[in-house]
């Protein structure tokens, strides 16, 4: 295991495997209104831009995966109306090579493990992607003026198949300790390297939620 620190890079072992995110509200500091924070992926290429709008793999994405069947791509307009579709369906990149997670929006679905997983297979990415960051940001965060200095035991981890176990992973990040007056967080980039991939802990902060991190790099 490798407990990833600002700035840090490792070679990455494995083509196959997760991304965990997981979360405990402050009781002493919250309000009567969920913490919703979210992960999302931004596939991009070597001008640190989206390959294309459909390379941002977040919550709302139009390309949609049934939890049945992981290996086909349907069209968000399957489903009656937004939410049902995010409570539904994991969004996805057009080579299926990262899946979203379905949106789990107090982080009620998986109180003791991880809150939000997303599923990546580097085999499969587009040969144009240079990098895969991974971001963090809360949702509606301004409306409910929230940050992460409002959380606890944030964390997000990167495993194999079968290290579901809470705490298990082979690179495990945490968000609580630099990241308190923050929005959203570039927890690391996943980028090609000499043949093969690594991944390095960005740890970037932005005051903003994703709505800035989609001005940085969507467009």
């Amino acid at each position: 295991m490798i407990n990833l620190e600002k700035g840090q890079n490792a070679q990455l072992k494995m083509d196959v495997f997760h991304v965990g995110l997981g979360w405990d509200v402050r009781e002493d500091k919250s309000s009567d209104v969920d913490f919703d924070l979210d992960v999302s992926a931004f596939l991009v290429g070597k001008n640190k831009k989206v390959i294309t709008d459909d390379y941002l793999v977040f919550y709302n994405s139009e390309k949609r995966v049934r939890p049945s069947n992981l290996n086909k791509i349907v069209s968000y307009t399957e489903w009656s109306s937004n939410e049902v579709m995010r409570h539904e369906s994991r969004p996805v990149d057009p080579d299926l090579s990262v899946i979203g997670s379905i949106d789990d929006e107090d982080g009620a679905t998986s109180e003791d493990g991880d809150d939000e997983t997303m599923d990546i297979n580097l085999s499969r990415v587009n040969e144009k992607v240079e990098e895969i960051l991974i971001c963090v940001s809360i949702h509606k965060w301004n409306e409910r003026k929230q940050n992460f200095g409002q959380v606890e035991r944030a964390y997000v981890r990167l495993y194999k198949p079968g290290q579901e176990a809470d705490g298990e992973g082979e690179y495990i990040y945490d968000l609580t300790e630099d990241f308190s007056t923050c929005a959203s967080v570039e927890f690391c980039r996943i980028y090609r390297k000499d043949g093969g991939w690594k991944v390095q802990a960005t740890g970037v902060g932005h005051k903003g939620g994703l709505e800035e991190l989609v001005d940085k790099y969507v467009g």
